[in-house]
């Protein structure tokens, strides 16, 4: 596999969503997209792991009863199941997502 995402490319697929995330690769037990939430963050617990690179933007994150300052730069994981969510971010917030493993 060869696949280059770029930031660009993955702004705009969220832009041209009907959702705040985006999937830009699906192969085998992994996916990669880009998180990009506007104002709250719906999430409910996925069934798979899950690694978020932050590209852009500040906040707090919260995984279970913890919350935790989050920045630019920052890699966050959240275990399967495990309730979470982004709060108090700007409009300049932006995250990569990976999932790992198979769905439950």
């Amino acid at each position: 596999m060869n696949e280059r995402m770029t930031l660009a490319a993955a702004m705009q697929a969220v832009a041209d969503s009907d959702d705040r995330y985006a999937i830009l690769l699906q192969q085998d037990d992994i996916e990669i997209g880009f998180y990009a939430p506007r104002g709250t963050d719906p999430q409910s617990p996925h069934d798979r792991d899950e690694v978020y690179v932050i590209q852009a933007g500040s906040g707090i994150f919260e995984l279970g009863d913890d919350e935790q300052a989050f920045e630019t730069g920052d890699v966050l994981f959240v275990p399967a199941g495990m309730p979470h969510r982004f709060r108090s971010f700007g409009e300049d917030f932006g995250a990569w997502v990976v999932f790992t493993g198979k769905t439950a």
